[in-house]
Order: C-alpha cells, then structure tokens, then sequence
C-alpha cells in the first residue's frame, strides 16, 4: 500500500507554536503583520506534515479502521489531488486550505457526537485545525484576496454519510489524502528551496563574449 513520505523538521516544537500563534493572528494593536516569507511558509508547511501524519496514525488506530488499510485510498478528493507548484501555485493552495477547513470542521462535529468533550482525538483534530487556519492565514498575507464578489459562495463540503461507519471511513480517507498531500508539498518547497541555493550559490552568470 502507499505510504506517506516521511517528514523531518529542523525547527523545534515551541518556536514553531509559537510563530503558529502569531502567524494566525492578523493583526496586533490595529497594525497588520507583515506578510510572511516564503521560508516561514515552508517551515510552517514542514511541520503540518508531520501533524498531519500523526493525526491520520492515531485516527485510524482510535476508530479501528487499520484492518486492511481501509484508510489509505488511492482516490483522493479532487481538491486533494496534487500539489500543484507551478506558476501560481501557492495561491491556489489557498483553496485547498480553505476546503480543508472545513473538511476538519465536519469530522470534529461527527467526533462530537462519538466522544466525550475533551477527548483527546477531538484535541487533536482541533490542534490540526489550528494550524490550517494558520497556514490560510499566511496565505493571505501573501496573496490578499480580492473583495468577494456579491452572492459568491464559496463551494459545499461534501454531504456527510448518514451511517456511523461511513462518517469514521470518510473522515479516515480525508485525513490519509490530507496527510499524503502535505507530505509532497513540504517535499516539493523543500526541494524548491535547495535549487534556489544552488543558484544563489553559483552567481550570476559572465557575460558571453561576442
């Protein structure tokens, strides 16, 4: 079965909460923060893939659905299918975002109803959720949207199973889609990174001679 990538971090747990929390906030004593740089982006993305796989593992052992890899799709949502990082592509991560949001929101409600208030997988769902809203708003300090358009809505979630069953499996897949996409999106910044080192690196190039 496929698996996800692994993730390392270089950046320690608490600085990284703590640059969470402030990249989540949008603005201090009515002065807007300064857009983030693309290397905080890129640590921050780094660290949601990590969580990202540590909430699909605990969900997936927490629900009993690791019996035959029920989880671990090959059919992802659309919105979850690539990353894409070409011209662009980090503004269309917003979109992503903004769907996985909600995404999280609708399996916390199911969670709700299954689980004791403070249970530790709605702690954890909530802490995943956190960190989504952080990264949009990174996002947004790099890309600020355009006024919505009148009667604009933004698209549907997708409508919850009625059965039991079928609203753990469907959160399960989500999260296993989740957690696989953020894997190649850190890997790809990752990667995106070291090559602009490498040139940085080398200099500009001498001029030819004629």
């Amino acid at each position: 079965m496929p698996q996800c990538p692994p993730c390392h971090s270089s950046s320690s747990p608490a600085v990284t909460k703590g640059l969470l929390i402030l990249w989540a906030v949008p603005s201090q004593g009515g002065r807007p923060l300064p857009p983030p740089t693309l290397q905080q982006i890129q640590a921050l993305v780094r660290h949601m893939a990590e969580d990202a796989q540590e909430l699909f593992t605990f969900y997936e052992e927490n629900q009993h659905l690791a019996i035959h890899h029920l989880c671990r799709t090959n059919r992802p949502p659309e919105w979850l299918r690539g990353p894409v990082l070409g011209p662009g592509g980090l503004r269309e991560l917003r979109g992503t975002m903004a769907r996985m949001a909600q995404a999280l929101q609708d399996i916390t409600r199911h969670q709700r109803d299954l689980n004791p208030p403070g249970a530790e997988i709605l702690r954890r769902l909530a802490s995943t959720h956190l960190k989504v809203r952080g990264l949009l708003s990174n996002l947004d300090g790099l890309f600020p949207a355009p006024s919505p358009v009148p009667g604009h809505r933004p698209p549907a979630s997708p409508t919850a199973p009625t059965k039991i069953f079928r609203q753990k499996l469907a959160g399960c897949q989500i999260l296993w889609s989740y957690a696989r996409f953020m894997a190649k999106l850190s890997a790809r910044l990752e990667a995106r990174s070291r090559r602009e080192k490498r040139r940085s690196h080398r200099g500009p190039r001498p001029p030819t001679r004629s």
